[in-house]
């Protein structure tokens, strides 16, 4: 299953911030001179989340002004505001004409930092309504809800249970959960637990999830945000060379009839999608010789990372060269250094994200890509099309992860 949209619950008035939140609805706290729901968006958007609704009541009219039916970062966003108090399940049921089919459901005040589209691939959406992603925390679990798991199917949730399992705000619902007259409803207390007593809550569990969860709403945790974010945004990063790599080279591939994959590469980008950013860096003088547009190239690598949401896996972001020299298209002659060997889409790339320079790689099949990797001192793998991408992506992760 693929989704499109998400839902962030924003309307708390996050008391327990005491005056930080006197004048500010608590996602909208800065967090290193960036509003914390704006961590949100981007993580979404990275995932390809193409629609975001903010469920708003308290100073809601901060979140219209400032974002309602705006894009960012390619993402449109939709404010519905609450005339009066409605209680977290409410606000969903208010939202109901909104909803598409399926959607992501997360608090505005917790960053998780999970593959959601893992989440919506293993989603079993024929047995169950909801999924609820399930964090396993070390310690501070005390004021979180516990889950009790019988497989995958979750048993029972309250602050009763011994579970290291809590209840990260992080879900996967079908709308028609949400077809209820009564609009005044919460969702941890009457609404979860009757799609439990059904055993129609599926449980996704992420273990040793303590450096990668956080929740904003106490003053020690808000006060960690700042160097848990840092931390968390820095990543390796692994680019991918695409035609002869990620696909067979059959020379100026523009059309998804063109693309046979390489094998494991679903896997294989699955396997790193965790711990590190995924990227694509292709040289494409076929734009620049007229063969095709950039708009073919956004089209096809759009489909292409379609193919990897269905299987739990996605490219961060995708960058080209188009130039040839002897184009008769004028901007398309002057390479500004961004074709291969040259580093100019890794240098754009480092601008758009945090990146972990001293554990990132190159991967390639050609003598371009380890130039490239030589000349900006990244580790490389050097490939052939039909090589296991899979083993290499689990090389990659030992070195990655290795404290």
């Amino acid at each position: 299953m693929i989704l499109n949209q998400a839902v962030i619950l924003c309307g708390g008035q996050g008391k327990r911030l005491n005056y930080l939140t006197k004048n500010t609805p608590k996602p909208l706290l800065k967090v290193n001179g960036i509003p914390f729901i704006e961590y949100l968006i981007k993580n979404l958007s990275r995932h390809g989340i193409k629609e975001i609704i903010l469920l708003c009541g308290y100073l809601g009219e901060k979140f219209v002004s400032k974002y309602h039916n705006k894009y960012f970062l390619d993402v449109k966003i939709i404010c519905i505001k609450e005339t009066k108090e409605l209680g977290t399940g409410g606000a969903v049921i208010n939202a109901f004409k909104k909803l598409d089919k399926a959607f992501y459901l997360l608090n505005g005040d917790t960053y998780f930092d999970v593959n959601l589209n893992l989440l919506s691939s293993q989603f079993n959406s024929k047995k169950y309504d909801m999924m609820m992603c399930c964090a396993e925390l070390r310690s501070n679990i005390s004021r979180y809800s516990k889950i009790n798991l019988d497989k995958l199917t979750i048993k029972s949730i309250n602050n009763k249970n011994k579970s290291r399992y809590i209840n990260s705000g992080l879900y996967i619902f079908k709308k028609k959960i949400f077809r209820l007259k009564t609009k005044k409803k919460s969702l941890e207390d009457t609404i979860l637990p009757k799609i439990i007593n059904r055993k129609k809550a599926q449980g996704f569990v992420v273990k040793n999830a303590q450096d990668i969860f956080i929740d904003i709403g106490i003053p020690k945790d808000f006060r960690r945000s700042s160097l848990f974010l840092k931390k968390n945004l820095i990543k390796p990063a692994i680019f991918f060379d695409r035609d002869g790599t990620i696909n067979k080279n059959l020379e100026y591939v523009y059309q998804k009839e063109k693309i046979v994959w390489n094998k494991n590469v679903f896997n294989a980008i699955k396997i790193l999608n965790q711990n590190c950013y995924v990227f694509i860096i292709t040289n494409q003088s076929g734009i620049g010789r007229g063969f095709y547009t950039e708009k073919h190239m956004v089209k096809l690598h759009n489909w292409m990372n379609h193919q990897l949401r269905k299987k739990g896996a996605h490219i961060d972001d995708f960058f080209y060269a188009p130039y040839f020299k002897y184009s008769k298209i004028n901007k398309f002659k002057k390479n500004k250094n961004l074709r291969k060997p040259s580093s100019g889409m890794i240098n754009l790339c480092k601008k758009k994200w945090s990146i972990y320079e001293k554990k990132s790689f190159i991967i390639g099949d050609s003598d371009v890509d380890i130039d490239l990797a030589r000349k900006i001192n990244y580790r490389y793998f050097k490939v052939n099309f039909g090589e296991n991408l899979e083993i290499i992506s689990r090389k990659i992760l030992k070195i990655v992860t290795k404290q």
